[in-house]
């Protein structure tokens, strides 16, 4: 679409807050919906990291504002929703991504050898962290009649994935959420999506998947190639866009494949050879 020669972008006048906001996917989504026209909100613990990107987006006149979120604190999630409603007016749309991939990496383990206190901690980061934005973002939404939440989940919540217990459990929880919220919320026009990816070349990521003889295996693990960070922002921007208006409750996976197949063996060689 076009007005005045200018082109219309999908987002156009939206206000967005995206947690996590300063790196990986949050960062992408960031990136691309002020590109989309959005105004965005950029929400994260690392504050130098979201202002040198709110800094950067505001020199290419983009409308955004940098907040020091820990979305584990109730009270700060609080300000978080009033510091954005006091400099844009309202919210549109809620990118959920705050994670910490050290955690999960180097701390979840089996269930029968995870410390209760690593499980505490992924559970209030993940599940606890996506109720509390989810809330009070989704209040502020109620009273103005709109707005889309999207939830980035993880395809470890679909499928089994040995030794990340509590992780899969929060995100698990994460993908229930995203369907009962909806239920509550799209009869007063409040959607809510989940996004599920699987690998992703985040900068944390790739701790492991520039090891090349692991990068073979778990390329082994997927139709197409792994995903980019940008690739899971097209999603979301989408579910935050008007054209995504009557979807709500869903839970969609941008995986490569991922949670398709069991491998590469091809059937056909097996009865073949029978």
């Amino acid at each position: 679409m076009h007005r005045g020669g200018w082109q219309m972008g999908l987002l156009d006048g939206k206000i967005a807050i995206i947690t996590g906001g300063a790196s990986g996917i949050g960062r992408a989504g960031v990136t691309r919906m002020a590109e989309e026209g959005a105004a965005v909100v950029i929400a994260d613990l690392n504050l130098e990291g979201a202002r040198a990107l709110a800094d950067d987006l505001a020199a290419k006149g983009h409308a955004a504002l940098a907040l020091r979120v820990d979305v584990r604190d109730s009270v700060a999630v609080q300000a978080m929703v009033a510091d954005a409603l006091g400099r844009f007016g309202r919210i549109d749309v809620l990118f959920h991504n705050a994670m910490s991939p050290p955690l999960i990496n180097k701390q979840d383990d089996r269930l029968t050898e995870l410390p209760d206190a690593t499980w505490r901690e992924i559970i209030d980061l993940v599940l606890t962290g996506s109720f509390l934005c989810a809330k009070y973002v989704g209040q502020a939404m109620l009273k103005a009649g709109s707005g889309s939440i999207i939830f980035t989940a993880t395809t470890d919540a679909l499928i089994g994935q040995a030794g990340i217990d509590a992780y899969t459990a929060a995100k698990g929880g994460v993908v229930a959420l995203t369907r009962s919220a909806a239920a509550g919320l799209s009869p007063h026009g409040v959607r809510v999506n989940a996004v599920c990816p699987s690998f992703v070349e985040t900068p944390h990521q790739m701790a492991f998947l520039s090891n090349p003889e692991l990068r073979a295996e778990l390329d082994k693990l997927h139709l197409m190639p792994i995903t980019q960070p940008e690739d899971i922002a097209e999603l979301a921007i989408f579910l935050a866009s008007d054209r995504a208006r009557y979807m709500t409750g869903g839970i969609h996976v941008v995986d490569s494949g991922y949670t398709a197949f069991k491998g590469g063996m091809d059937t056909r060689q097996v009865v073949a050879a029978e």
